[in-house]
C-alpha cells in the first residue's frame, strides 16, 4: 500500500503544481488587456491630478513641485526629460490606455501632455503586492502537498482495504473453497468488480458442481453395461454350448449399442457447452423441414403403436442450426413415444412473436415439481421404465441446451392431449 501511495503521491502532486503553474501563466497572458485597462482607469485620477498641478510650469518648476508632493503620495514620482524606449507591445497599450504599466503594474509611465507624446513624461513607481520570499513559497506549496497527501493517504487506505478483500477471495477461491465470497461496503470504489467477482465465483462453483455431478452420473451409467459386458464375458468364456454362446454375443452386442449411444449424447451434450463451436444460423422453410425430419419418428411411432400427427406449420421460415433444431425434435418426439400411450402430435408454431417447436402426449405427463429437474443432465423420474426403454436421461438435457444456443428455452407443461407437453422458443426469423 505505501508504495501505491507514494507514487500516486509524487505523480497526482507533481501534476497539481505544474497544472497550477500553467493555468496562472495562461490566465495571465489571457487576462493581461483586461487587467490593464482596469489598471488604466485606477489610475488615471491621479495622472490627471498631477498634470493639473504641473502644467505651465518650466522643467525646474515641474520637479520642484514633485519634490513638495512626494511626502504626501505613497508612491514614488518622477519626472523624465523624454519619452523612454517603448517596446512594440508598449506601444500599442500607450494608444489603447494612454499609459505603459510595467514590472506587473508596479511602474507606471505617461506622457505629461497627451497631445505631445515626445515631451517630458512622469513615472510612477506604485509599492506593488507584498512579495513572497522564497521560503514562504515553499511553505506553502509543502502545506498544500502534505494536505492533498493525507487526503489521497485516506482514499487509498480505503481503497487497498477492499483490495486486500478481493486478494483474500482470489485465493480461497484458487485453494478450492468455491463457496467464498468477497465483502465489501456499498460504497465502495471497486463494488462493481467485487459483485463481477462474486458472480464469478457463484458461476465457477456452478459449474463444477455441474462437472462432478456429471462424472458421477457417468460413472453409475456406465457402470451397469460395463457389468453386463464382463458378467456376458465370463459366461461366454465358461460355456461350451455354440448356440448360448451367439445368445451371449448377441447381448454383448447390445451392450456395446447402448455405450455407443452413451458416448454419442454425452458428446453431444458437451458440445452444446462451447458456443463458438456451433454452426451458423441458416433460414429454413418451416413445413418441408418439419416433414423431411419426421421420416424415421413415423418408423418408430408405427413399432411403438403410437399414432403421430403433425400439424401443418403456420410460419413460412424460421433461422435455426439445421443440425441442432433436427437434434432437439429428435429428442423431443423420441421421450414423447416413450411415455405416450396412444398418440403424439408435433407442430411449430409463432407463440408471442418467437417461434415453437411444441411435442404433445397422452402419456402421464411431467409434475410441475419436476420441470426443472428432467431438464438435467442423466434425469429419470421413472428409472426402470427409462432404462428398459434406452434412455438415458439426457434427451431434455440436450434439447434445453439447444434452445439457449438459438437465444430461446424450453417449456414444459400440460398437454390438451392429457399428457406432457415440451416447447422449444427461440426469436423467429427477421422479416
Amino acid at each position: 500500500m505505501k508504495r501505491l501511495f507514494l507514487r500516486l503521491w509524487l505523480v497526482v502532486g507533481a501534476s497539481f503544481l505544474i497544472t497550477l503553474l500553467l493555468i496562472n501563466v495562461i490566465f495571465d497572458r489571457i487576462y493581461l488587456p483586461f487587467q490593464q485597462r482596469v489598471f488604466a482607469e485606477q489610475v488615471r485620477g491621479q495622472l490627471y491630478a498631477l498634470r493639473q498641478g504641473l502644467d505651465g510650469k518650466d522643467s525646474a518648476a515641474q520637479q520642484d513641485q514633485l519634490a513638495q508632493w512626494q511626502p504626501h503620495y505613497g508612491i514614488a514620482l518622477a519626472l523624465l526629460p523624454s519619452a523612454p524606449a517603448l517596446a512594440a507591445g508598449e506601444q500599442e497599450q500607450l494608444q489603447r490606455n494612454g499609459l505603459i504599466s510595467r514590472q506587473k503594474f508596479e511602474i507606471v509611465l505617461a506622457p505629461l501632455d497627451p497631445l505631445h507624446p515626445d515631451g517630458p513624461w512622469l513615472r510612477l513607481h506604485l509599492p506593488g503586492e507584498p512579495s513572497m520570499t522564497l521560503y514562504l513559497t515553499l511553505i506553502a506549496y509543502s502545506v498544500m502537498l502534505a494536505l492533498f497527501g493525507l487526503c489521497l493517504y485516506a482514499w487509498v487506505r480505503l481503497l487497498w482495504r477492499d483490495l486486500d478483500a478481493l486478494r483474500v477471495h482470489a485465493d480461497r477461491i484458487g485453494a478450492g473453497d468455491l463457496q467464498a465470497r468477497a465483502q465489501v461496503s456499498p460504497r465502495s470504489q471497486i463494488r462493481v468488480i467485487v459483485d463481477h467477482s462474486n458472480r464469478m465465483a457463484a458461476r465457477v462453483a456452478e459449474l463444477v458442481q455441474r462437472q462432478r455431478d456429471l462424472t458421477h452420473a457417468i460413472s453409475h451409467e456406465l457402470r451397469t453395461p460395463i457389468a453386463r459386458v464382463a458378467f456376458g464375458l465370463d459366461l461366454m468364456q465358461d460355456s461350451d454350448d455354440r448356440e448360448r454362446r451367439e445368445r451371449l454375443a448377441r447381448g454383448l452386442h447390445g451392450d456395446l449399442a447402448e455405450l455407443n449411444r452413451l458416448v454419442s449424447e454425452l458428446l453431444a451434450y458437451e458440445r452444446l457447452e462451447h458456443p463458438s463451436e456451433g454452426e451458423p444460423m441458416q433460414r429454413i422453410e418451416a413445413n418441408d423441414w418439419l416433414q423431411a425430419c419426421l421420416a424415421d419418428a413415423r418408423r418408430d411411432a408405427e413399432r411403438a403403436g403410437v399414432v403421430l400427427r403433425v400439424q401443418p406449420s403456420a410460419l413460412p421460415r424460421v433461422d435455426a442450426e439445421p443440425r441442432l433444431l433436427q437434434l432437439a425434435l429428435s429428442n423431443l418426439v423420441g421421450n414423447a413415444l416413450r411415455h405416450a400411450r396412444s398418440q403424439v402430435e408435433v407442430s411449430l408454431v409463432g407463440v408471442g412473436g418467437r417461434a415453437c417447436l411444441r411435442v404433445d402426449d397422452d402419456g402421464p405427463g411431467i409434475a410441475e415439481a419436476d420441470h426443472e429437474k428432467v431438464m438435467r443432465p442423466f434425469t429419470r423420474l421413472d428409472d426402470s421404465r427409462s432404462r428398459d426403454t434406452g434412455g438415458f436421461g439426457l434427451g431434455l438435457a440436450i434439447v434445453s441446451r439447444i434452445a439457449a444456443r438459438h437465444g430461446g428455452e424450453l417449456r414444459i407443461s400440460r398437454a390438451t392431449l392429457g399428457g406432457a407437453r415440451l416447447e422449444m422458443h427461440w426469436p423467429l426469423a427477421a422479416s
